[in-house]
């Protein structure tokens, strides 16, 4: 350890499985700080010892988790307002010895909806549960304008009838708390504009649970399951397998922990590294993705689907994939202009970037359903949610992810067109629009290959490594 090393600590019981350590100290490498996260087991018996301990060895920060997040509170000196509202900390910032309590569920929750373009503002949710992760999520909604039904258990409903009386104060919009049965579940998500699992019926072993029978189930709803183990749950599966827009647990983890580190270093968090390395974690402690199970057979994907910025090498490193695999390969750009009759640049200067991107859609349907094939797809494959739900069904998607200072040196040594950029040679446009695209690329991807420095064979082989971890 460093001299004059901050400490952030994880206190929780239990902590063994927490993806928090990796996520945190990857953020403080990136951001060059000499801070170091460790996850502490505390026992409710020792939760006050811990505090006071805190304040003694003057630990920065801590991340608060089960089942500590109530009864950590009279142990503080100050909250801020959320964490009132709430009732709950998950953040406490240690100033000179004054300990302050954060509330970032919330905040996490919400994040988490907007980096999928998601307003719920004048929507109606259906929140399952009503515990310590549901008022996070009601209370995010609520203060976002969506109108609130939380179901519980009738053993628990005590719980939902206070949780939603606590949050009527809040709220312009109705608050509702009903029992979670068949009859009322139906009668619910027949309005639902969005869905929220809080519970933790489907997490790791009973992942083929789940309290939402398929038949309720709308392709225009939103689903969001805050389990992450697995990262996809069967409520996910069915609501995916839909159409419907899906959000896993993992992404209200991340941004909970970005803001985290915020409040602790006052810089912007590397949400994306974070993202990554929490994907990783997942990998190497053997939690891995489920696949949604027709006629009792569990689906396999047989397909891979290069996604990334321009000049990443998709198109390259698709060809040696198929050499080496076996597998077809598809060049998705140079199918739509088979289709189209003329190249890109003159379907976006005779048509227009919206007819291209209606050729893309119809490209993909074509190709998504078929077996055995590489598919290298256009930058901006992802930014339509029909595509990546297609890719995704057959394909293991993997983003090829580059940096923008060797996006932009790639690029120089090719002279084709690039009709979404006005300026190819202008860095700071290149930038905004990777900026733009890399959520969206982050949240689609099962493998994320940072290949900057890579040769296209080099990625390739990581990119087999990878595939070791996929049912293929």
């Amino acid at each position: 350890m460093k001299k004059e090393m901050k400490i952030c600590a994880l206190f929780g019981d239990p902590v063994a499985q927490s993806l928090s350590p990796e996520m945190h100290n990857a953020a403080f490498k990136d951001k060059g700080l000499n801070y170091i996260y460790v996850a502490s087991r505390v026992k409710p018996a020792s939760l006050q010892a811990a505090v006071e301990g805190t304040r003694a060895i003057g630990i920065h920060g801590l991340n608060i988790t089960i089942p500590h997040k109530v009864s950590v509170i009279p142990l503080l000196d100050e909250l801020d307002e959320v964490s009132k509202q709430i009732g709950a900390v998950n953040t406490v910032v240690n100033s000179g010895g004054i300990l302050k309590g954060y509330n970032t569920d919330a905040a996490g929750f919400t994040k988490a909806l907007t980096d999928k373009n998601i307003d719920p503002q004048g929507k109606q949710a259906v929140v399952l549960g009503a515990g310590g992760a549901s008022m996070a999520v009601c209370y995010a909604l609520v203060k976002t304008g969506a109108s609130v039904i939380i179901m519980n258990r009738l053993a628990h409903m005590k719980e939902a009838s206070r949780l939603a009386l606590k949050l009527g104060d809040f709220s312009h919009n109705p608050i509702q708390a009903t029992a979670l049965n068949p009859q009322n579940l139906e009668k619910c998500l027949e309005t639902a504009d969005i869905l929220v699992n809080a519970t933790s019926v489907g997490m790791h072993p009973a992942k083929n649970q789940s309290l939402v029978p398929e038949k309720l189930l709308r392709p225009e709803m939103i689903v969001f399951d805050l389990v992450y183990n697995p990262l996809q749950t069967k409520l996910l599966a069915d609501a995916a397998f839909l159409g419907a827009q899906t959000i896993n647990g993992l992404e209200m983890l991340v941004w909970q922990g970005a803001l985290a580190f915020e409040l602790w270093t006052g810089l912007a968090p590397p949400v994306g590294i974070m993202r990554k390395v929490a994907i990783n974690a997942f990998e190497e402690k053997g939690t891995v993705l489920t696949s949604r199970k027709i006629s009792g057979q569990q689906k396999i994907k047989t397909s891979i689907a290069l996604i990334g910025f321009m000049g990443s090498g998709k198109t390259t490193v698709a060809r040696i994939l198929a050499g080496k695999t076996g597998k077809r390969l598809v060049e998705l750009d140079r199918l739509i202009e088979i289709n189209a009759g003329c190249t890109i640049p003159e379907i976006f200067s005779s048509r227009g970037e919206t007819a291209f991107r209606e050729l893309e859609i119809e490209a993909v349907k074509e190709v998504s359903s078929a077996a055995n094939q590489v598919i290298s797809c256009g930058g901006g494959v992802v930014l339509n949610k029909i595509n990546i739900d297609r890719l995704k069904e057959h394909a293991i998607v993997v983003y090829l992810e580059v940096k923008p200072d060797e996006i932009m040196s790639r690029m120089q040594g090719q002279p084709v067109n690039k009709p979404v950029l006005r300026d190819p040679g202008d860095y700071d446009e290149v930038k905004e629009l990777i900026s733009f695209r890399e959520p969206f690329y982050k949240a689609h991807a099962d493998i994320v290959i940072e290949s900057s420095s890579l040769t296209a064979e080099e990625t390739a082989r990581q990119i087999i490594a990878r595939l070791e971890n996929h049912a293929m």
